[in-house]
């Protein structure tokens, strides 16, 4: 009985049939692979502003930093080779930004922003 003869261009390769059934199965084995991403979006925090001129002053304050905020973002990935992968994101959203902006612009947490307050981040914001 003569034995399969497996080319790869120039190259020929000798096989006996059980080495090819197992070759064939290894390189057909599907592989079983995940992919997730999460999205952390807690509540916003209550807060309120003492005027017109606080809360306007916070906001431009926290654009600007929004437009430089590059995205915390975290990656985790197992991987094993043709047989198994792994893949697990989380991305920040949008209040995770916005909560620690409130978190630095009111200072005395009384969850009041004044319009002192929202100077000295417009500030600080404008340094970064």
């Amino acid at each position: 009985m003569n034995d399969p003869i497996i080319r790869f261009g120039s190259v020929k390769i000798l096989c006996d049939p059980p080495t090819l059934v197992l070759t064939v199965a290894l390189l057909n084995a599907g592989c079983i692979s995940t992919e997730r991403t999460v999205y952390q979006e807690p509540e916003r925090v209550k807060v309120e502003f003492e005027n017109d001129a606080a809360g306007r002053l916070f906001y431009e304050a926290l654009s600007k930093l929004e437009s430089r905020h590059d995205r915390n973002e975290s990656r985790t990935s197992i991987s094993i080779p043709v047989v198994f992968e792994h893949k697990h994101r989380v991305v920040d959203g949008e209040n995770v930004a916005f909560n620690q902006a409130v978190r630095r612009c009111d200072t005395n947490g009384d969850g009041r922003i004044t319009e002192q307050e929202a100077r000295i981040f417009a500030e600080q914001a404008d340094r970064r």
